[in-house]
């Protein structure tokens, strides 16, 4: 019992991930506001919490799993930090549109802060589960578990294309983009 709640946390987890990422497509596909280099590190630090989180849903809870998780939530949080000092001083002007009168820099910083937060308390809830003796192992991964999961690598896909498209084979530029490069350079192959 135990640890099938703690695996349909860890569902519902996921799924405020898998909104993140579309929350985050929707301000680059539709209000056409291309992510920095910070931003794509801020996703991938969403990408990788999730991924423990899939990790646990999928093999059943593991501790290192949600050490991944804290680990890449904390350096994200950190990132999504480094990108508000950025726009602190006086006079510069923040990046992109403002949801709720926060920019997603700001909400990267809360949303990954409370991913660290709930990594941490899922580690200790689960060694208290072990120490115990409640540890036993769930039948298999709760309901829902299947399409959040297809949901997660559609948007991990997504975000590894939009990447490509975004940057090819350079490096990603600090003040952020204006175009798709492979899109509006042409050919891939190009010296």
């Amino acid at each position: 019992m135990v640890m099938r709640l703690s695996r349909t946390f860890d569902v519902v987890a996921l799924a405020g991930v898998c909104g993140t990422l579309v929350l985050a497509f929707y301000y680059q596909l539709v209000l056409g506001e291309l992510p920095c280099a910070l931003c794509n590190l801020q996703r991938l630090a969403f990408i990788i919490f999730g991924g423990g989180l899939l990790l646990n849903i999928r093999y059943g809870s593991n501790p290192w799993n949600y050490v991944m998780s804290a680990v890449a939530a904390l350096v994200g949080s950190l990132i999504s930090l480094l990108q508000m000092f950025v726009h602190a001083p006086p006079g510069t002007p923040p990046t992109g549109a403002a949801f709720l009168w926060l920019h997603m820099y700001d909400w990267g910083y809360i949303a990954l802060t409370a991913a660290v937060f709930y990594s941490l308390f899922s580690l200790a809830y689960l060694a208290n589960a072990f120490m115990h003796g409640k540890g036993e192992e769930a039948a298999g991964p709760p309901k829902g578990a299947a399409m959040v999961t297809m949901l997660f690598v559609i948007l991990i896909s997504a975000a590894l294309v939009s990447a490509f498209l975004e940057n090819g084979f350079e490096p990603f530029k600090s003040g952020g983009q204006i175009h798709y490069k492979m899109l509006y350079d042409g050919d891939v192959m190009k010296p």
